[in-house]
Parts: structure tokens; sequence; C-alpha cells
């Protein structure tokens, strides 16, 4: 079980917290809730990012789907987060959650379409990478963190079985093909396997950079005489599997030149 400390550390794993007097219920985006003996206050300190919406609730601002105005003066509003939850927004934190909001680019209409805007102008100038990942949970949200921080347009595109991508990306024209594929074999061995001997065995869908990643229980040498680009160890503590894919996503997205 992770320590207070090693959460904090991944707050894009976090969907929110509410406070329960010294103690606080944390809600991950993986589904899981876990209770911790801390008040609401320490996590708000902590994380600057997340925004105090109520006294007993501080939220993810990247995990709101929409915002609902007060439906009468002196009334509170509300936000809803992407699983469907719906957490108040209290009348006198109102207006200073919406400007926080607008500041970040989250959850109200104005703001979507000025960012899209912004987006699409880059789209323009700079066609995304496009990187095909078989992940899931945890791994997907870090993996996408990752992405982000390289400040390199992207595109990700994620499956949980990849056993069928070789015979879905030969429906597509070669332009659309991804630049870099990250299968997770931790998911499913059988089908990762699979997945790479599929690829690797195509004449032209061979030329796709696989970077394998495996359990340390696992031998790397099958992925390897399959011709995997790539086979990497990760851990299972999320400070360190970020670490590695930084430098995995740094390496084949800024450093190698990939294949156009």
């Amino acid at each position: 079980m992770l320590l207070i400390h090693q959460l904090l550390e991944q707050p894009s794993l976090l969907a929110y917290f509410i406070g329960a007097d010294n103690y606080a219920w944390l809600q991950f985006r993986s589904g899981e809730r876990r209770l911790l003996a801390k008040p609401l206050v320490y996590f708000e300190k902590r994380l600057p990012t997340f925004i105090r919406i109520h006294k007993t609730a501080l939220i993810n601002p990247t995990c709101i789907a929409t915002v609902k105005q007060p439906p009468r003066p002196k009334m509170a509003g509300s936000v809803r987060l992407v699983d469907g939850t719906e957490l108040p927004v209290s009348r006198r934190r109102w207006k200073e959650v919406i400007q926080l909001l607008q500041s970040q680019g989250n959850a109200i209409d104005s703001v979507k379409s000025s960012v899209s805007t912004r987006s699409n102008l880059a789209q323009e100038q700079v066609t995304p990478l496009l990187v095909q990942v078989i992940m899931k949970g945890d791994t997907l949200l870090l993996a996408e963190q990752c992405l982000r921080q390289l400040d390199v347009p992207f595109t990700l595109q994620s499956s949980i079985a990849g056993a069928e991508l070789a015979s879905a990306l030969l429906l597509r024209p070669t332009g659309k093909w991804p630049k870099l594929i990250i299968i997770d074999s931790r998911m499913n061995r059988a089908d990762s396997i699979v997945t790479v001997q599929t690829l690797k065995g195509h004449g032209r869908l061979r030329a796709i950079p696989v970077i394998y990643l495996i359990p340390p229980s696992e031998n790397m040498m099958q992925a390897y005489q399959l011709d995997a680009n790539s086979v990497v160890v990760v851990p299972d503590d999320p400070s360190s599997l970020v670490r590695i894919l930084n430098k995995i996503v740094d390496y084949w997205l800024k450093i190698v030149q990939l294949v156009d």
C-alpha cells in the first residue's frame, strides 16, 4: 500500500478528496477509495493544482466534465466529474472556483471553445505524433501525463488488448499509423506476445517501434526474439514507473528520428 507522500507525487491518479473531521476519503480515478488519517487542509496545501470547491471537497480539475450554475441566487452550484459523480460548489466559493477553472482551461463551455480553437491552430501548423498504447488504469494515466510533459504535439490512442491491432492498422492509410507503440505485457502476457509477433511479422508494420513493458519476474528474451525494439522492466510503484515512462517517451519522441 502506498504511503501518503507517495500518493501525492502522482496527482494525475487522484480524482477528489472528501473531508470528514480529521480524516479524508481519497477517491482514485481508477475507482479505488481509501480513508486517510489527515484533514482536508493537509492535502489542499500539498496539491496546489487541486481546487477546494466546498469545505468538505477538494477536487482534481482535470476530472471535471461539466459545471452547473446555481439555480437561484444564494444557492450552491455543482460540478459533475467524468465518472458521473456530482459534487456541490459552495455559494461563497462559486466565483473563486469559476475563476480558477477558467485560468486552467477546464469545464466551462466558453473556456473549452477557446482552448479548442488554440489546439486546432496548433494542429494546422504541426501534425501531432500518434502514439498507440496497450495499457489501462493507472499506467495509462501516467503514460498520458508523461506525454503531456514533453510539450510535443501528440494524439494518444489506447486499448486493453492488441491481438487485432495489426489487422486494424492495415485498414488505415499509412499516414495514420502510430509513430510509436507501447505494450504493457503485465495486463495479458499471451495477448502481448501475439501483438508483437503480428506487428513485427508484417513487412511494413515492423518498421513501427514497439516498446514492451514487463514485470521484474518476466524473462525479456522472448520479446527481443520477436524483434521488440525495447524491452523495459517496470516496477509496481508509480514514482519509479513515471521515471521510466519519462525516459521512454523522451527518447523515442524527441531524440530518435521516427519514420514518416
